[in-house]
């Protein structure tokens, strides 16, 4: 009788992918309440955020950096942005085509971003090149305005779904005057990075032309 050993990768087992798992879960649950009970909501929504902030530093502290890690990290992300969308079109109908625009745009504009950085070779989606536009180079360059980017862009949201439930001064002025400035460069930067991926996508297609080119006439 043969025996075959199932071989499970010590990948899966990371510390900051066990961390993004439990996001998963917080992330999940944060929806499960979302349309009944925005208290539960709020805690796991940012349970699940502040892990998000955990992971990388784990995966840095233990050398357990992986592109599994990373995918599960930006999928996340991805997911649970988009979801919190989905919420908030249930709640200002009236803005619909709105927020799916802003969907669109961010799964666009990530998905464009991985691809160009596995098919040029790059091991991250945030390494950027010289010759790229500076405020691409600003956000993934520096961990501080990333975060803040991020942090900001989400901060619109959900203070648009606290005021659903709150719909006071001081909720809509913090939403619209602290968060949306913010919101409104990240949606900026979304399509820039859109417009940067696609720029690298095509300069590696000229210079593959152009060495498919130089071997065709070094044959002759």
């Amino acid at each position: 009788v043969n025996q075959v050993s199932i071989m499970v990768s010590s990948v899966y087992f990371y510390i900051p992918n066990i961390i993004g798992y439990a996001r998963v879960v917080f992330a999940t649950l944060a929806f499960f309440y979302s349309y009944h009970s925005y208290a539960h909501f709020f805690v796991f929504y940012a349970a699940s955020a502040l892990l998000d902030m955990a992971d990388g530093h784990a995966a840095r502290y233990f050398g357990q950096c992986s592109q599994f890690g990373a995918l599960l990290d930006m999928v996340t992300d991805r997911c649970s942005t988009t979801a919190l969308i989905v919420v908030l079109s249930q709640f200002y109908p009236e803005n619909l085509n709105l927020y799916i625009f802003l969907i669109v745009l961010d799964i666009l504009s990530h998905f464009a971003r991985l691809y160009s950085t596995l098919i040029c070779g790059n091991k991250s989606h945030k390494a950027v090149k010289d010759n790229h536009l500076a405020i691409m180079r600003i956000y993934y360059g520096n961990k501080y305005f990333l975060a803040f980017m991020c942090f900001g862009n989400e901060g619109f949201f959900l203070f648009s779904y606290l005021y659903h439930f709150f719909p006071h001064p001081v909720v809509h002025a913090i939403q619209w005057y602290i968060w949306f400035p913010i919101c409104f460069v990240k949606q900026s930067i979304n399509v820039i990075q859109f417009f940067q991926a696609v720029s690298d996508i095509v300069e590696l297609d000229d210079a593959n032309k152009r060495a498919e080119d130089l071997t065709k006439g070094k044959k002759r």
